[in-house]
């Protein structure tokens, strides 16, 4: 009889893609996922400990597995148990503990089997219109404030072909977008031919079908003249959404955080990128209140975001990290930190909102991901109801109608509010046809 397993992720969209993979390889091996977790004969719990708060939710959870079902059998991976796996024992003494190197075996060693890896490979995502594929691992810079390269020493990547058939098997499945997910996507590099980033995008654009691809996330020096052009010969099967983290628009901050750039860089790479990809959704990820960070250091932040133009921003307060040098700087007060923050998010919605009606009268390529009845209505039922979607860009557009989703729209934007836009469709998109 198959054992009842269920699945808690928190953090990242790699640590998504491999509890994924994991789920998949307790299938094969004739195991289940289940949905409540009072089912549940074992839990997996893939964590992260990239903020405070990542470690929060990884021990109110481990406390509601010991109220809700304290007979499950508990196996612990991700980077808080590479890193602490101490806390994590210290409230479930009969937890299994599986560092980020071991996680793929969890499977075949609970199961018995023999050890089967395939770089984290999935084949489904049931209940979402869009794909993730993972093929990227590992991180060796050294910013002050972060534990990722700790927890992610090891450097690999997916090769090619492993990549290639993924992505295929996924289309021949229905999925109309695939996100390509890394920890350091930018340093991806085939362990058997040495092509880059930029090589397997060319391989990748070749692939047949009616799909695209999207990037989640690149570190800014990684962006090369050579890797937009080849993303530009795409056409319509890459997104033009790029989250290029910056974290501060101080380069007094940014030099005493360790990244390796500055402004005038980081804002000529995304002049390039915008000479290619007019429509591009920028978006960024900023810590705000690192220690040392002054009044002036934080008004330069902001003027430097204003001057960037991004779409959006993931703002972060800083938070201090065990073991990082960062975490032997004298923070700076809460009240302060939170000042920022809430200031950061008035800006955040202040540019989405910019962005979204900066693309009124735009043709745009959109993906819908549900479809909904009209919320006008009283009862729920009436109307015409209405569809949400996605645009290559990342700027969610509301279509009048039902529309099946994973269908692929070219839409005319017809207004926007806040950070949506409203759109009619003009005919079914060249690289996302059917539904």
């Amino acid at each position: 009889m198959g054992v009842k397993v269920y699945f808690k992720t928190i953090g990242c969209r790699v640590n998504q893609v491999e509890t994924q993979s994991l789920l998949e390889k307790f299938a094969a091996l004739g195991h289940s996922a289940v949905s409540d977790l009072v089912l549940a004969d074992l839990v997996v719990i893939n964590s992260c400990t990239v903020t405070e708060f990542a470690d929060r939710d990884a021990v109110k959870f481990l406390k509601k597995i010991a109220s809700v079902n304290p007979k499950a059998r508990i196996a612990v991976t991700g980077c808080l148990a590479t890193l602490n796996p101490e806390k994590i024992l210290s409230l479930a003494p009969a937890a299994l503990i599986f560092t980020n190197t071991d996680k793929e075996k969890i499977p075949f060693e609970l199961c018995g089997a023999p050890f089967k890896p395939d770089a984290f490979a999935v084949s489904r995502f049931e209940g979402r219109t869009r794909a993730f594929v993972k093929l990227q691992d590992g991180c060796n810079l050294v910013c002050s404030y972060c534990l990722v390269p700790k927890a992610r020493s090891a450097i690999s990547s997916k090769p090619v072909s492993a990549a290639e058939n993924e992505i295929k098997h996924l289309v021949a499945s229905g999925f109309k977008e695939i996100v390509l997910c890394g920890t350091r996507l930018g340093m991806y590099k085939c362990p058997g031919t040495g092509l880059d980033l930029g090589g397997l995008m060319v391989k990748l654009l070749a692939i047949q079908g009616d799909f695209r691809l999207r990037f989640s996330s690149l570190e800014p020096m990684e962006i090369s003249e050579g890797l937009i052009e080849i993303l530009a010969r795409g056409g319509k099967k890459f997104c033009p959404y790029f989250h290029l983290p910056l974290q501060s628009g101080s380069d007094k901050v940014l030099k005493e955080m360790r990244r390796p750039y500055d402004t005038a860089s980081y804002l000529r790479k995304i002049g390039f990128v915008r000479s290619v990809f007019p429509q591009a959704g920028l978006y960024t990820d900023v810590i705000t209140g690192y220690p040392g960070e002054t009044q002036k250091d934080f008004d330069d932040t902001r003027a430097f975001i204003e001057r960037c133009k991004f779409a959006g921003l993931h703002i972060f307060s800083y938070s201090s990290r065990p073991g990082t040098e960062a975490a032997a700087l004298t923070p700076l007060p809460p009240p302060i930190v939170k000042a920022r923050s809430t200031a950061l998010h008035e800006l955040d919605a202040e540019l989405r909102s910019v962005f979204a009606a900066s693309m009124i009268g735009a043709e745009l390529e959109v993906l819908v991901l549900k479809s909904e009845a009209d919320p006008a209505s009283a009862s729920g039922g009436g109307g015409v109801g209405r569809s949400l979607g996605l645009a290559g860009n990342f700027l969610n557009v509301v279509l009048p109608g039902r529309l099946e989703p994973g269908g692929g729209y070219m839409v005319k934007v017809t207004g926007a509010e806040g950070g949506s836009c409203f759109g009619e469709v003009a005919l079914q998109a060249p690289s996302l046809k059917g539904t």
